[in-house]
């Protein structure tokens, strides 16, 4: 049961996490499994610094942070008692209409990247600050710079993230680019 010390935390939820208040949910994930990797039993980082019992309460802390803003409604109920004002998510380009997602009508390739994502008049800067996936190798994806290219796992992961934020089907686009990959790349 944890301590009444543990319910005066005064710290947010977002604190507890160590993330701002527009944190993604992928970015709280993150975050929740670093704080359980932080206040593990076998971590080496709190080990001397807290005694078994306070180990136990900053994990209950954790839980109960991502348990109230991992969900939408509960995160919502939480923001506006507590005074956070999450900015409006910026929009997608293109604008999603229904939850659908759009997917190119010819080979994907770099130059067919390339030529959709200047038709909406996204820059490779854009995605890269959307996706935190460095420009040059977005730009290698557009050159289809191939032996520049990351290892497979990596590629597949910026072609998703680049996919995503021009509203592309994300696994069809990476997987589709991959497929005309030369062997050996």
């Amino acid at each position: 049961m944890p301590s009444m010390a543990m319910n005066m935390d005064p710290r947010s939820h977002y604190e507890v996490l160590g993330v701002e208040p527009a944190a993604s949910p992928e970015q709280l994930e993150r975050a929740y499994r670093f704080c359980l990797d932080l206040y593990g039993d076998s971590s080496l980082a709190t080990y001397s610094l807290l005694d078994p019992q306070e180990t136990r309460e900053a994990r209950a802390r954790v839980e109960e942070a991502y348990g109230v803003l991992r969900d939408p409604g509960k995160r919502r109920d939480y923001d506006q008692t507590n005074g956070f004002e999450r900015p409006a998510a910026p929009p997608t380009h293109p604008v999603d209409t229904g939850g659908s997602v759009v997917a190119l009508s010819e080979p994907v390739t770099g130059a067919a990247l390339r030529r959709f994502r200047e038709s909406k008049g996204i820059s490779l800067r854009e995605i890269s600050l959307r996706s935190k996936v460095g420009v040059r190798f977005l730009e290698y994806i557009e050159q289809e710079r191939h032996p520049l290219l990351p290892a497979p796992v990596y590629l597949r992961g910026f072609l998703q993230e680049y996919a995503r934020v021009l509203g592309l089907d994300p696994r069809g686009t990476a997987d589709a680019y991959m497929a005309l990959l030369p062997p050996g790349s």
